[in-house]
């Protein structure tokens, strides 16, 4: 997959910025994090963050999943891109992995509290409102690769404008 050619597809507006985030398992478990700052303070969502100017979206990940709990992240795999306009802090185009770590002991995050989660029971918890919309995108059985347009109202809240299945 040629993530310059998705970037360029996907983009409605200089504002965006290129982001990452991996929904990470070690047994039945999924690794998130209780974010401290906008966007989504107060919420529960995957580690992840922006891609630095000539980084490659992959390293970037590997990178940020790194810095953000200190472990190591296996079989990546691309699972969304979307491409995200709204508010201040809401303008994304955030490419969306699935991966395993070898695992659960992580460190401290500055961005936020690190917790696991029972991978049966994510729709339960108090998770964000674009990631309560997405999961069921990214944790099903096939091998495509969803491309999801998103516009974020006034309030914040997601709202999905159109998708798009390509395969991987």
């Amino acid at each position: 997959m040629v993530y310059s050619e998705i970037i360029e597809k996907v983009r409605k507006s200089s504002k965006q910025r290129l982001a990452v985030m991996c929904y990470a398992q070690y047994g039945d478990k999924i690794l998130f994090l209780l974010r401290k700052k906008e966007p989504f303070v107060g919420f529960l969502v995957p580690p992840g963050g922006k891609v630095e100017k000539g980084e490659e979206i992959e390293d970037a990940m590997r990178r940020e999943f790194r810095e953000e709990t200190g472990l190591k992240l296996n079989e990546l795999k691309l699972k969304m891109v979307t491409t995200e306009v709204g508010p201040e802090n809401y303008n994304w185009i955030l490419f969306t992995f699935v991966g395993k770590v070898d695992s659960d002991k992580t460190i401290e995050c500055n961005e936020g509290e690190l917790k696991w989660i029972d991978k049966d029971g994510m729709l339960e918890e108090n998770l964000s409102a674009i990631d309560r919309l997405l999961i069921p995108y990214i944790f099903n059985d096939d091998d495509k690769v969803s491309i999801i347009e998103i516009r974020y109202d006034e309030d914040k809240q997601p709202k999905i404008i159109s998708e798009i299945g390509v395969e991987s």
